[in-house]
Parts: structure tokens; sequence; C-alpha cells
């Protein structure tokens, strides 16, 4: 290995005059460089944005949320039963439907009602909220900031809910029942706030006329991290009839399409490090023509074939590893120092954030490294096989 090494680094790049294998590797070593700094600095960003999307889900949904799947099963026995456990930081019980909201200038939006006990929303809810000074009580809402401004109202105003599904009558409108803006929210998520209304619970039982008992119940978790864990732990422990969900199973259409995101990356930014290794299998070949009379004479001096082709192979792995070294350490510098200094600013009022997230994964320098190291040695390998073509005795009279 030390002699396969020594000789392959005297005939990096082709040595002294070494010509187009020179000019071919330090392509190689410029395009290996530029497909893992891409690689990296594009897997970091999706990280950054994905983590910042999780974040806001998780703020806005809970950590797990339980429904019935039995129409007979009624929630406030395991509702009792969740509050008591260990592992729950915190539950909040909820009615959902579908209704009508208008201002008192009559602009109309057909949102999600849920009806919530009211005084909870602020504890419960991690999410930028622009509240009132008084305190919530039975005719408090809490409008979505999209929604504010598409009905025009702010708080402290009125507006009118209706629930036109529960309405019984054959003739005339559903009942109206007014409440007072308590709170603009926004979630920063998905369409949340242009459609999802808060309301008390008691207003709640007044409009959704046909549903009796709750939807569902949203649990907080003192450790969110172990949600997958503990929604297979209350499976075991509550009776049977109810659906547990975690944020991610909530939402699992977005985090698909979020993971397809990453795959699709990295499969288009590897064509980089792909066309790279074609020039540094190029550069390989040259070298090995150029060299062709010291092949000749290390095979008559007894060196094996195969012995030849790992010097080869080492020189491409020493040229394609330089290259993909230096993008990823150049790539690293980039993300630590946009963490630390933010570089590369955003429009708050369109990305909800003031600078380009990113957000270094092991995994993902673990998949970059192997991604990189697959396509060297894949092109290494085809590049040296051509050695044991060479004729040792033709080798050394081979003109230059």
């Amino acid at each position: 290995m030390k002699f396969a090494f020594t000789i392959a680094r005297r005939f990096m790049l082709g040595g002294k005059g070494a010509g187009p294998s020179q000019l071919t590797g330090w392509i190689s070593i410029i395009g290996l460089a530029a497909g893992s700094f891409a690689l990296i600095i594009s897997l970091a960003v999706l990280n950054g944005f994905e983590e910042r999307v999780t974040k806001r889900v998780i703020g806005f949904e809970g950590d797990l949320r339980i429904t019935t799947v039995d129409n007979n099963l009624n929630l406030s026995s395991i509702l009792d039963h969740v509050l008591r456990d260990q592992y729950v930081a915190d539950a909040l019980p909820f009615q959902e439907r579908k209704g009508l909201v208008s201002s008192t200038n009559q602009e109309q939006r057909l949102v999600s009602l849920k009806a919530i006990p009211i005084n909870q929303f602020n504890n419960f809810y991690r999410i930028k909220i622009e509240t009132s000074s008084q305190k919530p009580d039975d005719r408090s809402v809490y409008i979505g900031q999209v929604l504010a401004r598409r009905l025009n109202v702010d708080v402290g105003d009125e507006i009118n809910l209706m629930s036109p599904v529960d309405y019984s009558g054959n003739v005339g409108l559903p009942r109206r029942f007014s409440g007072t803006i308590a709170g603009v929210f926004h979630a920063e998520v998905l369409d949340v706030d242009d459609r999802v209304l808060f309301i008390p619970m008691s207003l709640g039982e007044r409009l959704f006329t046909r549903k009796q008992g709750f939807d569902g119940i949203d649990i907080r978790l003192h450790d969110a991290e172990k949600a997958e864990d503990l929604k297979r732990y209350f499976r075991r422990i509550l009776p049977g009839g109810i659906s547990i969900k975690s944020w991610a199973d909530l939402h699992s259409g977005l985090f698909n399409a979020m993971r397809m995101e990453r795959l699709g990356t990295m499969a288009v930014l590897s064509l980089i490090v792909l066309v790279a290794c074609f020039n540094l299998m190029s550069t390989l070949v040259l070298v090995t023509y150029q060299k062709i009379r010291e092949i000749g004479i290390l095979r008559t001096l007894g060196t094996t074939a195969r012995r030849i082709q790992s010097i080869i192979l080492m020189q491409g792995i020493m040229i394609g590893g330089l290259g993909a070294v230096v993008g990823i350490v150049i790539s690293l510098m980039l993300v630590a120092a946009q963490n630390q200094f933010g570089l590369f600013p955003l429009p708050e009022e369109i990305y909800f954030i003031d600078k380009l997230p990113m957000v270094f994964n092991a995994v993902d320098l673990i998949a970059v490294i192997c991604i990189s190291f697959v396509f060297i040695l894949i092109s290494s390998l085809v590049a040296s096989s051509r050695t044991l073509k060479i004729n040792p005795k033709e080798a050394v009279y081979l003109e230059k």
C-alpha cells in the first residue's frame, strides 16, 4: 500500500510537464468540490426550513391528537385519564366544524371553527399572537392574521358566526352568534392563518347543535421527541375505539413531500459529482498513457499488473478525495458562518424569518461522503482497469 501511494503521488496529475492531464485533473478537483459543496449547502437549507416548519406545526397542533373511531365513545373520561398521566404536560379538548364567519361590513369567509376552552389558548398554543388586555370570556374568539385582513377586522371588533351544517330549519338562514376578537394569531405554517378560527367551548355548544361530546383531544407532552413512543404507550393503556396520531401523522403529506424534495435534490445535485467523475476517469486514462513507459519499466522489474492498477486507483482516490474534502470543508464553514453572522438575509414578511436557515446534519454529511466516494471509486476502478491490458515489452519501447 505504501509503494502504491508513493508512486501514485509521483504520478499525481501526470507529474511535471503533464499538459492536458494536469488541466483535466484540476477540472475534476474543482467539479468534485463544487458538487460536494452544492449537496451540503442544499441539504442544510432544506434541513433549516424543515426544522422551522416542524416547530410551527407542533406549536399549532400539539404533540399527539386523540380522536374517536367509535361514535358512542365519550372522550370526557379519556381526557381525565390523560391529564393524570405523568408524561402529559397539558391536554386540550376540542370540537371542530366548517362554518361561516362574517364581519360588520358583510364580508364572509368559509372557515374551520374550532371550539376549545378559550382560557387555555395562550398557554397551549406556541404561536405568535396579538391579544387585547382583557381576560378571555365566553364571547372571545381568536382569528388568523390573513383571515383578519380579508375580513378587515382587528382586535376588539365584532364578528358573526354561523354553522349551516347544524341548521335544521327549511326556511331562512342559520342562527348567527356574535363574538369579539380577543386576539389575532400568526401561525406561519400552511394556510392556518386563513382558515381556522378559535371559539369558546360554550359558543361551540350553541353553534354545533348536532354534535355530542368532544371531537378530539390535543396533547402536549413533557418530552415532544418521544411522541412516537408515547403514541404506542397510550394505545396500550387507553380503551379501544380511539385513534391516536402524532403531529407527523396529521401532516404526513407535507413531510412526505419534504422528504421527496430532499431525495430529488440529492439525486439532481449528485449529477455534478458524476460529471466530475467522468472527467476524473479521462484524467486517469491520460495519466496512464503518459506514464506508460514508467509502467512498462515497473512491470519489467516485477511489479504485478494488479499492483499497477492499485497505483492508478490510488491516484484517482487522491485526486477525487481532494476535491470532495475541499468542497465539504468550505460548505461546512459557510453553514457555520451563516448561522453565526446571517450572511444571507431573507425578507421576513414573505418567509417569516430574517435569514436563510441552515442546519447541519451528520447523516447528510455521511450521505454526501458516501455518494462522492462511490462515484470516485467506480470511475477510478474503470480507468485503472485499462492498465491490465498493457504489454510490458511494448510499453518500454513505446514513444510518448
